[in-house]
């Protein structure tokens, strides 16, 4: 207890990030028999390398072979990789309230986020919104600085770097570019940066790392963006209303470390007066981003992503602490940061008895049976035909699972045809032969099933109770 009480403001922060990562890695990883769903779709794209996907950038697949690598593990790797990018996120929003206020309070702010829904529950799949968290904070920090210092070029090309690798993680992060050219003309004192080489510098870095994928994206007709208009109109999409109602759901818990850091302490606390400049740039680049895609969904009569708001409001912990306005002691950021720390590992728990007690609905994707489903796809493939399995396809989700723990992960077919898998080739898979898994009855053989096609039916199933249809598709030459 001892050493608690004589714990620094960056010891909390390391605190705060290493409960993230034993508690967000250990439970999950020690209670899942197959990675989560957008994972498995990471894992096949992954080993490719590709400059672009038919649905997202392709920063997170990146990121997947990278730790699936170092990890030699495809259900500890991408668990690690997400935690990893909550906890830089602790930092570069530590860092940045270090910038704007004193230390104390910096770790205040993000304390408070930290137990919000958005940086815990979401956080165990890894996709394209957990990239974005510690992006978006980066991005944010990086130009605080600039503010503080509009001279420096290496800062400027930072920023275009991470402007950058911000587009290949999402489409939505152009939102917090487009807030930053804001700010820029509403502060008086950043308008004259123009007169320098500093922004030209980070457009043209910008510019230059991202143009082999908008090179991509022209060859490809913006099929992306087709995707995005899909989901936006999909029946999981959310009204205005109700997409900032949820928003505002998923940060209520951060009442919990204000309760325990003490409210009645904190009004009771030194009054502080915050640079106004810092408050007017902390809320721009809070709210601006939420209430541009809200404008956006309103007047083009759209339908929003719950999630789509993860990475708008990772400020919001520090614009909090700074509109309060009050001095924190460390007793209380101590309190409020063992809260957060506390909910973190109620949150890991909670996946372990979910992984035993189903509740909520259906069995999570972490439940399914990924080795009995690869081991038995082997053996339908080895009792119809001699020659090895090269190829696996079908539902994206079913063939994922039969490949990504095997040597064929490189060589799956996203769906029934050659679309959306160019590392495929039509010689391929007359050659090779494809083993096809489909979830529930299938009827019609997979058109690009040439030859003698053999129909079976899997005995092992997930815990959706759906058959798993097998077509086996051997070599035609």
């Amino acid at each position: 207890m001892r050493i608690l009480k004589t714990v620094t403001p960056g010891r909390l922060i390391l605190l705060l990030a290493g409960v993230q990562i034993l508690s967000l890695v250990g439970f999950p990883f020690a209670f899942s028999s197959a990675p989560p769903l957008d994972v498995v779709e990471g894992l096949v794209w992954a080993p490719h390398w590709l400059i672009g996907t038919f649905k997202h950038p392709p920063l997170p697949s990146w990121i997947i072979e990278i730790f699936v690598t170092l990890t030699r593990d495809v259900i500890l790797g991408p668990y690690l990789a997400a935690q990893i990018s909550v906890a830089l996120t602790y930092w570069f929003l530590y860092r940045l309230g270090r910038l704007l206020m004193d230390p104390l309070r910096a770790v205040a702010g993000t304390a408070l986020i930290a137990a919000s829904y958005y940086f815990t529950v979401p956080t165990i799949e890894f996709n394209h919104n957990i990239v974005q968290l510690p992006l978006w904070a980066g991005t944010i920090f990086v130009y605080a600085q600039i503010r503080r210092d509009p001279s420096s070029l290496l800062k400027w090309v930072l920023l275009g770097f991470i402007c950058a690798l911000g587009l290949y993680a999402k489409y939505s992060f152009a939102l917090l570019i487009g807030v930053l050219l804001l700010a820029n003309i509403f502060e008086r004192p950043m308008r004259t940066v123009w007169l320098s080489y500093g922004p030209y510098l980070a457009i043209i870095v910008t510019l230059a790392l991202i143009s082999p994928h908008v090179i991509w994206l022209i060859d490809h007709h913006f099929e992306p963006f087709s995707y995005l208009a899909a989901r936006a109109d999909s029946s999981s999409a959310s009204a205005p209303l109700k997409f900032f109602l949820a928003q505002i759901a998923d940060h209520l818990p951060m009442i919990v470390p204000l309760l325990f850091a003490g409210i009645g302490s904190l009004k009771g606390a030194t009054r502080l007066v915050a640079d106004k400049q810092d408050r007017l740039f902390l809320r721009l680049v809070t709210f601006a981003p939420v209430l541009l895609t809200l404008a956006f969904a309103v007047i083009t009569n759209s339908r929003i992503k719950d999630m789509w708001g993860l990475a708008m409001f990772t400020p919001l912990g520090l614009l909090m602490v700074m509109e309060f306005g009050r001095e924190w002691s460390l007793p209380m950021i101590r309190r409020a940061t063992f809260a957060s720390c506390g909910l973190i590992v109620l949150v890991g728990v909670g996946f372990a008895l979910h992984a035993h007690f189903i509740f909520g609905g259906a069995a999570p994707r972490t439940n399914w049976p990924m080795r009995a489903i690869e081991l038995e796809a082997q053996a339908v493939w080895e009792k119809s035909t001699s020659a090895p399995l090269g190829i696996i396809g079908g539902t994206p989700w079913i063939a994922g699972l039969a490949a990504v723990e095997t040597p064929l992960r490189d060589r799956v077919i996203i769906g029934d045809t050659l679309d959306h898998s160019p590392w495929i080739s039509t010689d391929d898979v007359r050659t090779k032969g494809v083993l096809f898994l489909f979830s529930g009855e299938r009827q019609n053989t997979p058109a690009l099933c040439t030859g003698p096609v053999t129909k079976t039916t899997l005995t092992i199933q997930g815990p959706d109770k759906q058959p798993i249809t097998a077509f086996v598709c051997p070599p035609s030459l």
